[in-house]
């Protein structure tokens, strides 16, 4: 990492914190130029929760390309496209706005005895270490936020970090299920869940469940098995999701720094023709989906045409504002119902012996996966008739006996458009054309990947300069993190 002091951690938290607190006006959350430089809970928080939304993006604005959900533009990120040299910039915010300031978030509730916010802070300390180690493998973590007196900071492997974020998990539902201790109370400076503590066990519940189905490589009925036993204490069909909301002064980053700019032309990504072609007809003959409208913009053509990976070219949609996901007021989806019914219907599917090549699997099963169709295209605002003559296509409507992993991760991979998790399961499943139609390696792809697909990124240069446990610890980037083996 790089040499944060004392001071510089406080500087970065104040930095966020201005930022977070011009956005959101409209809660109550404001800066006092006048006011003490120390943070508290109540502005700790709020900047933490934007930080953390911006590092999803962040991640997911470079993943998308290796899911081959989105492809760049010649003019843009056309060199990870083709996973060359991949050095992801995330690393940094993943850590001085997103983990460092959560860890202060820690530390100062517990001083304070304010239970529901060390709560809060340990869901947020995860999800950001859970981002970095998912993209990097090997991260800082037992040594990090020690600066000054530890400023080359060793790196964790990512198999002791996983049972480390179940057990911040753990103690987070502990704390936030019990009653309240402190004086501050949670409310309108918490941006997702404006103080409800039950949502934030439900998230802790959610995010376990998904550290557990990373690991099915390492046994998929065990996995599953962990998973499910967590989904049901995660989100119910009235909850809400794990998400930030936007404003027109503080902007979606897909509207902000993708759709906005198209008009522009500055041309950064579009939705690629790998998976246009999943939502369009082509992959699925007789299959369009009716959220393809919502998902990319065909700009008055006849038909949607996405860019193959690597080339910089050839499409005629993009992702624009007349878009659901490039809007400026659209939320950030961090963790949704719909991923995780789709999520409960993979892990059924494999608790009951499923695997790439079998068909059928039980109605518990069956059940989640519709359901996980519907929550999805009702919060993207598919109408009644639209999600009713999808969900009787026969190639949806295969019924317990015809389910396939196929069709389940099709579908989740839909409800993942532009979330890291969609690499992730890529990755899971070995990049496997069987599951993922249309996959293959992008047009122009590096020669140094020796023709194999990537599997991490590599650290960035200044880290790798900065840190000698960085350069002793760094990997190819064709090299699969733990869970992946």
């Amino acid at each position: 990492m790089k040499k944060y002091s004392v001071n510089l951690v406080f500087i970065a938290f104040l930095l966020a914190a201005a930022t977070g607190c011009k956005k959101y006006v409209e809660n109550g959350i404001n800066v006092n130029p006048n006011a003490s430089s120390q943070p508290t809970l109540k502005t700790l928080l709020p900047a933490i929760e934007d930080a953390t939304a911006t590092n999803h993006y962040s991640v997911a604005f470079t993943t998308s390309l290796f899911a081959q959900q989105m492809a760049a533009y010649t003019s843009a990120a056309i060199n990870d496209d083709r996973q060359q040299n991949v050095r992801m910039s995330a690393f940094y915010n993943l850590y001085q706005n997103g983990m460092t300031n959560a860890k202060l978030l820690i530390d100062l509730a517990n001083a304070q005895g304010s239970n529901h916010y060390a709560a809060m802070g340990k869901v947020l300390l995860v999800f950001n270490l859970m981002l970095a180690t998912d993209v990097y493998g090997e991260v800082p973590f037992s040594q990090a936020f020690q600066a000054p007196a530890i400023i080359y900071p060793a790196y964790d492997q990512q198999a002791d970090l996983y049972p480390l974020m179940h057990t911040f998990l753990d103690e987070a539902i502990a704390q936030a299920t019990a009653p309240l201790t402190g004086i501050v109370t949670p409310a309108g400076d918490d941006l997702i869940f404006a103080g409800v503590m039950a949502s934030w066990v439900e998230t802790a519940w959610f995010l376990k469940a998904r550290l557990y189905m990373h690991t099915t490589k390492k046994g998929a009925a065990t996995a599953a098995n962990s998973a499910l036993t967590a989904l049901a204490n995660a989100f119910k069909p009235a909850s809400k999701d794990f998400q930030l909301v936007y404003n027109t002064r503080n902007l979606n980053p897909w509207n902000a720094n993708i759709a906005k700019r198209f008009k522009t032309g500055n041309l950064f990504m579009t939705p690629s023709k790998r998976f246009t072609d999943v939502m369009n007809g082509t992959a699925y003959p007789g299959l369009v989906d009716p959220r393809i409208s919502r998902m990319m913009d065909k700009k008055g053509n006849a038909n949607y045409v996405g860019m193959p990976n690597g080339t910089g070219a050839g499409n005629n949609v993009d992702l624009t504002e007349e878009t659901y996901y490039g809007k400026d007021v659209t939320p950030l989806f961090m963790a949704t119902y719909s991923e995780q019914k789709l999520m409960e219907a993979e892990a059924r599917f494999l608790a009951n012996g499923g695997t790439i090549s079998t068909v059928g699997s039980t109605q518990e099963a069956y059940d989640a996966y519709l359901a996980g169709i519907v929550a999805h295209m009702t919060k993207l605002g598919v109408d009644g008739a639209a999600q009713t003559a999808y969900l009787s296509n026969p190639l949806v409507a295969v019924t317990p006996a015809g389910l396939t992993l196929e069709l389940i991760m099709k579908e989740k991979q839909t409800a993942l458009y532009l979330h890291p998790e969609a690499w992730v399961d890529v990755r899971r499943y070995d990049y496997n054309p069987a599951i993922f139609r249309g996959m293959a390696l992008p047009a122009n792809h590096w020669t140094d990947m020796g023709g194999q697909f990537i599997r991490r990124s590599g650290l960035p240069a200044d880290e790798l300069s900065r840190n000698p446990n960085a350069a002793a610890t760094a990997k190819p980037t064709f090299e699969k993190v733990w869970w992946d083996q």
